[in-house]
């Protein structure tokens, strides 16, 4: 009898890890292109990104330029400022980041007054 409750209790224990570990939040996917020639660009499903709900995203970044980079930072007054790619890297890199409401902006570095874009998490 003993041995049957332990069982129960086991198999409920491993049912509710699973439930737990599948309801985890996933990060959301954003893809984020800079070049070829002076272009630089965010978008969530395909769709230009100009507003986001606050939560953890996925960045996926083409690089296809020797001579740009991507910087992502969290603008006016914010402590976020991260270089995803670096010139004169090109190929693809992956990052995963929190966003948090306020101005957020991405840009070139080397050629910020030209290649920029911003969005607004809420």
């Amino acid at each position: 009898m003993i041995r049957h409750a332990l069982v129960a209790v086991s198999a409920a224990a491993a049912l509710a890890t699973a439930v737990s570990a599948s309801a985890a939040p996933k990060a959301v996917l954003l893809k984020g292109a800079v070049g070829p020639g002076f272009t630089i660009a965010l978008s969530k499903s395909g769709v230009k990104v100009r507003s986001l709900k606050a939560g953890t995203y996925k960045i996926v970044v083409s690089d296809r330029s020797s001579q740009h980079n991507f910087v992502l930072e969290k603008a006016k007054g914010g402590r976020f400022e991260r270089q995803i790619t670096s010139v004169p890297f090109t190929g693809t890199k992956t990052f995963t980041v929190k966003l948090t409401p306020g101005k957020w902006e991405f840009y070139c570095a080397p050629h910020e007054s030209a290649m920029r874009g911003e969005f607004t998490v809420k």
